[in-house]
């Protein structure tokens, strides 16, 4: 049995994502410094590996493209297809999933210096930034303003490890919302 277009194209998304963080987080400046000025690559390497960045990005940008076509929908009764080409199970997306899996692009953790990066970006206010405190999990990070919480009833925000996904929760002791944070996840 084949996976329904939403879970192929949430998987999918999740790789192409992974490859252009990792583009967009790889310093040009250093891969120029380390391979290409060494000069122990041939010629066509060395402009490989100089462009490869580029490259990187544009390619997620055009499979991103790709994603927005073939997206999860309804069929006329109600039935999940892919709105590119209105069939429950997308070769367009089922392909695109194959080839990422051969080349071992898999979605990237989240780590420490991501999960304050996301939580500084969720937590700014008033045009100023907000101390905050991270803390791991099993399964993300939990970051809180380290100042007062003031009357927020859902003061903490989870950053999930595997997705990247935000979600808010009332305070609570870190090893009671790592359980609660587990069976968010499992669905129960």
């Amino acid at each position: 049995m084949t996976e329904p277009a939403s879970w192929t194209h949430d998987q999918v998304h999740l790789r192409v994502h992974a490859a252009m963080t990792a583009a967009m987080r790889a310093d040009p400046h250093s891969v120029d410094a380390a391979l290409v000025q060494a000069g122990s690559l041939d010629s066509a390497s060395r402009e490989f590996v100089a462009q490869s960045r580029r490259l990187v990005l544009a390619c997620t940008a055009a499979l991103t493209c790709v994603l927005a076509s073939h997206r999860p929908g309804e069929g006329p009764h109600g039935e999940p297809v892919c709105r590119g080409c209105g069939t429950p199970e997308c070769r367009t997306l089922r392909g695109l999933a194959h080839v990422l899996a051969a080349y071992s692009v898999r979605p990237a953790l989240v780590d420490r210096a991501e999960a304050w990066r996301r939580a500084d970006a969720h937590f700014w206010r008033g045009g100023r930034p907000v101390p905050l405190i991270i803390e791991e999990l099993p399964d993300g990070f939990v970051a809180r303003p380290a100042g007062d919480l003031g009357d927020d009833e859902a003061p903490l925000l989870i950053i999930d490890r595997h997705t990247g996904a935000l979600s808010r929760w009332p305070s609570m002791p870190l090893d009671v919302l790592a359980c609660e944070y587990t069976r968010y996840r499992a669905g129960l």
